[in-house]
């Protein structure tokens, strides 16, 4: 039997956690211009083909509609996700809970969790992160890579967690939520750890030893996720990848260097395809114009998972540890992470 053989086994047998879509912003995008029901239309055979039983979807509000338009644009992704699960006839649900995450996989259904990726819905009021815990968000991000008013993102070279920061990584923890380090900057990494011992993951990073990339994470930051329960889901972004020329055996490097590094039930799958978003844009789009994800994107589509997977096998990572990879990880964290 071939690797991809093997390989096509192993997505039947797991179901793929997907840890970072931007999900929410491409339904809203789609939905404003007239095209409802991707979910079902595009999301479900990309799901099926592919073996995807989670997928967590990040409210994402671009910088060029902040800051007057953040929360009214948080809402409305969020509104739009729950309509389109809503009309997906059940094939899609959310999932606030372990228990109802479990019931999804079960039942075969795709659990869709929420996260944020960058606190500027919330303004400068922190009391809000309750109304969007009881919306469905389990996951907060301060920030994109630019400065919030929590934290400084990864493309800025200041401090840390603000007061505010401090407050919300707090308040976030008291809910039940889990913080995602993924788009701090060093010193918020560390601020955001040395506040409390609650879970703590990275849900779409490589390693800066292989692509010295800020967005990337040090050995270091690696073994106190490990240390803490968390999981860092490896990203498919070409320049996250390596510097030039970034193939499918660089990306299996940053899976196998998590395994050797942080150890074995650490990696996981975070992808952060960006196509699907960038086809929802309208042409032209001036938010958006000189941005092409195509041009980012490592991986076509969620199909060429299996390639990976047969790469892992191939590189003598045991069947075991592959399966942890492709979703067995993830659902531990979520399972001790969710209320």
């Amino acid at each position: 039997m071939s690797s991809l053989e093997r390989a096509r086994r192993l997505h039947l047998e797991q179901p793929l956690v997907v840890a970072h879509v931007d999900l929410p912003a491409e339904l809203q995008l789609r939905r404003q211009y007239g095209e409802p029901g991707a979910l079902l239309r595009d999301y479900l055979p990309r799901c099926r083909k592919a073996g995807i039983g989670v997928l967590i979807g990040a409210v994402f509000v671009h910088p060029a509609y902040l800051p007057d338009m953040a929360l009214s644009m948080g809402l409305e992704q969020i509104a739009a996700l729950l309509a389109e699960i809503e009309e997906s006839g059940g094939a899609f649900r959310l999932a606030r809970t372990a228990r109802e995450l479990d019931a999804c996989l079960e039942a075969g259904k795709v659990a869709v969790l929420l996260s944020m990726e960058g606190c500027e819905p919330l303004g400068r009021s922190p009391s809000l992160l309750r109304v969007f815990y009881e919306l469905g968000v389990r996951l907060l991000g301060l920030t994109w890579n630019h400065r919030t008013a929590a934290a400084d993102g990864c493309g800025e070279q200041g401090g840390g967690l603000t007061r505010m920061g401090r407050e919300l990584v707090e308040a976030a923890w008291g809910l039940g939520m889990a913080l995602d380090v993924s788009h701090l900057n060093d010193a918020g990494f560390d601020g955001l750890l040395a506040l409390g011992d609650g879970p703590v993951l990275a849900s779409h990073s490589n390693c800066r030893a292989l692509c010295p990339h800020p967005r990337n994470l040090t050995d270091g930051q690696l073994r106190r996720l490990a240390a803490r329960g968390g999981v860092v889901g490896v990203n498919q972004t070409r320049f996250l990848v390596k510097e030039k020329d970034a193939a499918l055996e660089d990306l299996l490097a940053h899976v196998l260097y998590v395994e050797k590094y942080a150890g074995p039930g650490v990696a996981g799958l975070g992808l952060d395809l960006a196509r699907p978003y960038m086809e929802a844009l309208p042409r032209p789009h001036a938010v958006w114009r000189g941005w092409d994800p195509r041009e980012e994107d490592l991986l076509p589509d969620y199909g060429a998972l299996e390639q990976l997977t047969a790469a892992m096998l191939d590189a003598g990572l045991g069947r075991e540890a592959v399966k942890g990879v492709l979703g067995g990880n993830f659902q531990r964290f979520l399972r001790g992470a969710l209320p």
